[in-house]
């Protein structure tokens, strides 16, 4: 009876039992948190075994109901509570007493135990919307952390302006308590009026600051997180700002983007990372457009916030006329301006923008000059890709002649001396 009192202490109230034995030893009684675990117990160690019943004890008084408590195996003490001092809930001084002492000390126990669930469902909830998933908390996956599954796949889907995302959750159970965390996330997106869909699984790492030695300092963290969001936005091909943790517990900022032309072994695309040392400062890139929320300081910061995040931001263009059109921008990193859509969310060209007298001529040439240095590398590498094996040789002969030969003006040193 101790092995049961101490078991639903700790919420272990789900109990496999043979119910062939006449008297029950403490090997033959095994308690479980959930009924999932109760019946993979069975499932896996008894499978032939017809006599293992399974049932819920909230408190020991159901324990008392259903299982015999003696010291001998006769068929009598199982069947006639009279035979059982214990089982005589009527006329039993002794039994009243033990059972209330029981009942009470139950009660204190499930309270602690409910707070301590409360508070791990609670942070498996937060964790949930801290990644932008606060719509996936289900009932059918609180369930699942109900049931205590120590592994926890969920599917969720959403839609932004008609793109549809698709959403796997990893959820892994804590060994030593009800906490669940949040592993990785795939999510593949369908663009509205596209054929092919894109994928990527996102993982999520975490540790503890270095110096901090307090485990149950659960803010002091390193963490690499993307929101579902941001997930979203990078597929969609844009930059997201983050910041980031070096493997060393070093934090930086970095603007992240997923090139979507290399694809890697494990089937995640490339994402680059653009440090400050890069260059690109949104402010300044910014400044360059005839932008209306630029003028007030509180628009201006929610602008550079929704564009941090890799969100394609509507604003207000107004021409050297005072002319005023609504427009989507975001950030291009590489080429060190914005990207600018139209309402039905297609990219206008340099040249319509001069046109609009959104930009100069000046800074059309100096975007016409970063787009044709960016295309010379693609082509090289394109041409070398499309060589046959006989062409490639023929180079790398031409190339290696180039390279043996004196140039002119070495020649004329050694005519000197």
């Amino acid at each position: 009876m101790q092995k049961i009192e101490a078991a639903l202490a700790t919420g272990n109230k789900w109990i496999v039992h043979n119910s062939a034995s006449y008297y029950l030893g403490a090997d033959e009684i095994d308690l479980f948190k959930s009924k999932y675990d109760a019946i993979s117990h069975v499932a896996t160690h008894h499978p032939e075994n017809g006599n293992l019943k399974i049932f819920y004890a909230s408190s020991i008084a159901d324990v008392f109901r259903e299982l015999p408590y003696g010291e001998g195996p006769s068929l009598q003490g199982r069947i006639d509570p009279d035979a059982n001092g214990l089982h005589n809930n009527e006329g039993n001084p002794f039994t009243e007493a033990l059972t209330d002492h029981f009942e009470q000390q139950n009660n204190s126990n499930n309270l602690k135990l409910r707070v301590m669930n409360e508070k791990a469902m609670s942070f498996n909830e937060n964790q949930l919307k801290r990644s932008g998933f606060a719509e996936a908390f289900t009932p059918d996956l609180k369930k699942k952390m109900e049931d205590g599954m120590p592994v926890i796949l969920h599917n969720f889907k959403k839609e932004y302006d008609g793109d549809r995302v698709d959403a796997a959750l990893h959820l892994k159970k804590s060994a030593t308590s009800d906490y669940y965390f949040l592993n990785k996330f795939d999510l593949q997106l369908q663009k509205a009026g596209q054929a092919d869909s894109v994928k990527q699984t996102f993982y999520i790492t975490a540790k503890k600051d270095p110096g901090s030695e307090d485990s149950t300092q659960q803010k002091v963290k390193q963490e690499n997180r993307y929101t579902l969001k941001e997930a979203y936005n990078l597929l969609a091909g844009r930059p997201v700002h983050k910041n980031l943790f070096s493997k060393e517990g070093q934090e930086y900022e970095a603007w992240v983007k997923l090139n979507l032309k290399n694809q890697l072994d494990n089937g995640n695309y490339e994402l680059k990372q653009y440090t400050r040392n890069y260059g690109f400062e949104l402010e300044n890139v910014l400044s360059k457009y005839p932008i209306k929320e630029l003028i007030n300081e509180q628009y201006k910061k929610s602008l550079i916030d929704s564009l941090y995040r890799g969100n394609l931001q509507k604003v207000t263009f107004i021409d050297k006329d005072g002319r005023e059109e609504k427009l989507y921008v975001s950030p291009n990193i590489t080429l060190g301006v914005l990207n600018v859509h139209d309402q039905n969310k297609q990219r206008l060209t340099t040249e319509k923008l001069v046109e609009k007298q959104y930009i100069g001529k000046e800074l059309a040439d100096e975007i016409k000059q970063r787009i044709s240095q960016q295309q010379k590398p693609e082509q090289k590498e394109k041409q070398e890709l499309t060589l046959t094996p006989k062409q490639e040789q023929k180079q790398k002969q031409v190339q290696k002649q180039k390279n043996d030969a004196p140039s002119k003006k070495q020649t004329n040193k050694q005519k000197v001396h």
